[in-house]
């Protein structure tokens, strides 16, 4: 049997169908979207989701290039498979370095446009008169369509630069704007990018946009339902089960632990990170592929500005309208996470119409805390990676001394202005369940018994660790709170080493100071 080649990295619809690879059908949800007469769309969606893929199969769909979807669901409906003239622009290509090179190269991605259709465009001083001339024209042949990916690159990689970014956006905020006035002459219109910024922000002069990011008729339309992964994919999972020694059972519910979970609406459908699937069935090896397909500086930037406790990003809520609030000069950490991936939609409240948030799947999860880690101190992402790797294989096997070498280590890199102004105990034992979590270690914090709360509980093969925390106090007293409370009784019916680790955080000196006391609870 040949398989159809895994198109990673491949964004184009026509290469895609024409040099064989495997296309996951999504024409029925495109149908649904536009088979009515001219509609004006935004979709917001996290990088590696496949939005680019989307936009080329729009433009082929409007250029009406029926052959094409021979083999799809779209190919024998009652679509109208008129051609229409397509603006297509791809912000991510257009150099803006600065505003006025943004200006600048906007014109000539239109005058190019232009050139393609036999149009010489006549007023093209500013972006805007160029669309506005090109639409124009193009209406000549039919209705246009406009399609626009990356809408909010431009902004977005100048978040560093607020006044920058701020000039980036009234550019845009102009050049959108000329296409409410267009209505007449339009077929279709859709925006996508990562971010979702106030329509006030960007998209005031366009207030027909009917933002789908959150809809229902949106929740399937990009990444992998767990349908269409068993129904495109099961050659490549049996293949990559042999290799895991595992049934290809146990291989699909490995691969929904990393890489499914994402929900984009008030409906309980999940779908799957596309990227990731494609590059573990493509290398035949499940790992953690979100860290490697893009470097977001900005959210270490942001993280570093101030830190944000675990607890509140964990589970936070927020109303469906929140998300509109969103703007570069008041960042809400909870809504960009959400839009850039780190955050997905794990429960709905009908009655007050909010949601909330959570880490989508282990994968996730576990970048985010590299990033964290990153954030907090003053290793570089490599360094927080290598870190975390060797925790793992400390408590694997089963060497205290070497795993609370490197907690201590990670401790001590987080900088002394930091520790002293913002974490609180609370915050450390949080942070190290969360680390601890992302290792595929069994822990639960604050673990309820009858003489009061176990900061931490930490379950392997053999052991039971039992942690208790405090800050500026000592090791010991609290590796004795944890004897006076006998919170080791709880797990005796185990039949496990239960060890007693007393941590106190000393932040009164220039430097964390990470202290550890351990006992071996002999039954005495």
């Amino acid at each position: 049997m040949i398989l159809k080649k895994l198109p990673i990295y491949i964004s184009d619809f026509k290469k895609m169908i024409q040099d064989n690879y495997l296309y996951i059908d999504k024409t029925e949800y495109i149908y649904r979207l536009f088979k009515d007469s001219t509609q004006y769309y935004f979709l917001s969606r996290p990088r590696r989701f496949g939005k680019s893929l989307l936009v080329s199969t729009l433009k082929e769909l409007f250029s009406g290039n029926k052959e094409l979807f021979k083999d799809l669901w779209i190919y024998n409906s009652d679509y109208n498979w008129q051609e229409y003239p397509v603006i297509h622009l791809d912000l991510s290509q257009v150099p803006h370095l600065n505003s006025q090179e943004l200006r600048k190269n906007l014109n000539n991605e239109l005058n190019i446009i232009a050139t393609n259709y036999n149009i010489n465009l006549k007023y093209n001083d500013t972006p805007e008169s160029s669309l506005k001339e090109l639409i124009e024209n193009l209406a000549k042949i039919n209705k246009v369509v406009i399609l626009i990916d990356e809408y909010d690159k431009p902004i977005v990689d100048h978040i560093k630069n607020i006044e920058e970014a701020e000039k980036q956006r009234e550019i845009l905020k102009s050049f959108y704007s000329v296409i409410k006035a267009q209505d007449a002459n339009l077929r279709a219109v859709f925006l996508t990018g990562v971010s979702k910024f106030a329509r006030t922000s960007v998209f005031s002069g366009l207030n027909n946009l009917n933002d789908i990011t959150l809809d229902p008729k949106a929740a399937q339309l990009l990444g992998y339902t767990q349908d269409e992964l068993i129904d495109n994919f099961m050659p490549y999972i049996d293949n990559l089960a042999i290799q895991e020694n595992i049934s290809s059972d146990n291989l699909i519910d490995k691969l929904k632990k990393w890489y499914n979970g994402y929900r984009f609406s008030e409906l309980e459908t999940k779908v799957y990170n596309p990227f990731s699937v494609l590059y573990a069935l493509d290398k035949q090896k499940i790992n953690n592929y979100w860290i490697a397909s893009g470097n977001p500086e900005f959210l270490i930037v942001l993280l570093k500005q101030k830190y944000y406790e675990i607890k509140d990003i964990e589970n936070a809520e927020f109303s469906y309208n929140s998300l509109e609030a969103f703007d570069i000069s008041n960042i809400n950490i909870i809504a960009l996470l959400f839009q850039t991936g780190y955050l997905t939609i794990v429960d709905y409240d009908k009655e007050y119409n909010s949601f909330k948030v959570n880490f989508p799947n282990f994968e996730i999860k576990q970048s985010f805390t590299n990033y964290l880690l990153t954030a907090l101190s003053t290793y570089d992402l490599n360094t927080t990676a290598t870190k975390m790797l060797n925790l793992k294989r400390a408590i694997d096997q089963n060497d205290l001394i070497k795993f609370f070498d490197i907690l201590e280590n990670i401790f001590a890199h987080i900088p002394y202005t930091l520790t002293t102004k913002d974490l609180k105990e609370r915050d450390y034992h949080t942070l190290i369940q969360f680390i601890l979590s992302v290792l595929s270690i069994n822990a639960q914090s604050e673990t309820i018994t009858n003489n009061g709360r176990i900061d931490l509980v930490l379950e392997t093969k053999n052991n039971i660790y039992i942690f208790e925390f405090k800050v500026n106090q000592s090791a010991e007293i609290a590796l004795q709170q944890i004897k006076d409370k006998k919170y080791y009784q709880k797990f005796l019916d185990k039949n496990k080493k239960i060890v007693l680790v007393g941590l106190n955080f000393n932040n009164m000196d220039n430097n964390l100071e990470f202290i550890s006391n351990v006992d071996i609870y002999t039954g005495s």
